[in-house]
């Protein structure tokens, strides 16, 4: 039989090591980059994320392509993209982008 001491100290030892596991999650998520999750999330077209617009294009063929971007507040801009994501600038400036059918 254990003497309360011990009692404590082992259970003592337990609680610590749970917390060492907590605290190593934790560290873990924390590490990983907030862009790179965003990123991973975005859907094929245009998206709005962390106060940035994306245009995600889905290709597995290495296709460069001409998307419209709509400008609120001035003409509309054309841009050329390749495949997966493209941070287009500030979200504030567009209200959306589409792809013009043509490749560049």
């Amino acid at each position: 039989m254990k003497s309360g001491r011990a009692r404590r100290a082992a259970r003592a030892t337990v609680v610590l090591g749970a917390a060492t596991v907590s605290l190593c999650g934790i560290a873990s998520t924390a590490s990983a980059s907030p862009t790179m999750a965003v990123a991973a999330s975005k859907p094929c077209g245009y998206s709005e994320s962390e106060g940035h617009a994306w245009y995600k294009h889905c290709t597995s063929d290495g296709s460069r392509i001409v998307i419209r971007l709509d400008v609120p507040l001035g003409r509309d801009e054309d841009r050329c993209v390749g495949p997966g994501e493209t941070d287009l600038g500030l979200a504030s400036r567009y209200r959306g982008a589409k792809y013009t059918g043509r490749l560049c």
